[in-house]
């Protein structure tokens, strides 16, 4: 049997981007985020780590009731790769089951980004389809105007990147900073950000 893809990008001439976030959900930064999404008209996937859920539950209902999308981050902030075949389905499951109320969950990704093909095999059985990323913005301030680190890293996206970005703890606080530089570059350059739910569909 072959083995189940793995979402890295999209090819699609339409002008848009998956933007997704990791390790929520916050009782205040992701809040904050929500807010420059709107203010942008971007909708983004956010992939939330099942022990932050419990008492952020209403933090989770606003990124439904605002037209995002969750994701399975697992149940842990951990490398999912060094969890056992039966811990991983296992904590998987219980993400996955935890999310259901708000929303039907078919996106995974794991902790730390690094997988294996019985996981994604493991996934895939459940229903649930692997996505990593076109590139991760570092956490930290947005780049410079016109600075090299910022032209290097618009020039990794086009249409049909999958952008990761990371929240969940206060000492994160740039990333809101960082979503606001990166929609307005993008909306410069013709881009939109949507769910990874809607990029899989074009």
């Amino acid at each position: 049997m072959a083995l189940p893809t793995v979402c890295c990008s999209r090819q699609t001439d339409e002008p848009v981007v998956g933007l997704t976030f990791d390790d929520g959900p916050h009782s205040e930064l992701t809040g904050a985020i929500l807010d420059v999404l709107a203010r942008h008209d971007a909708r983004a996937t956010f992939f939330v780590i099942g022990d932050r859920v419990v008492g952020n539950e209403a933090v989770v209902r606003r990124i439904v009731d605002e037209g995002h999308e969750l994701g399975d981050h697992l149940m842990h902030d951990e490398a999912s790769i060094r969890l056992s075949r039966s811990r991983f389905r296992d904590d998987l499951t219980e993400a996955r089951d935890l999310l259901a109320p708000y929303q039907e969950v078919s996106w995974w990704r794991p902790g730390s980004g690094w997988t294996t093909r019985t996981m994604v095999r493991e996934a895939h059985a459940l229903g649930m389809r692997c996505v990593l990323g076109t590139l991760a913005v570092a956490d930290g301030p947005p780049p410079e105007p016109g600075s090299w680190r910022e032209q290097r890293l618009l020039a990794q996206i086009s249409g049909g990147a999958v952008v990761v970005l990371h929240e969940g703890t206060s000492a994160r606080h740039d990333v809101v900073e960082t979503t606001d530089w990166l929609l307005t570059r993008l909306a410069e350059r013709g881009l939109r950000s949507v769910t990874l739910t809607e990029l899989s569909r074009l």
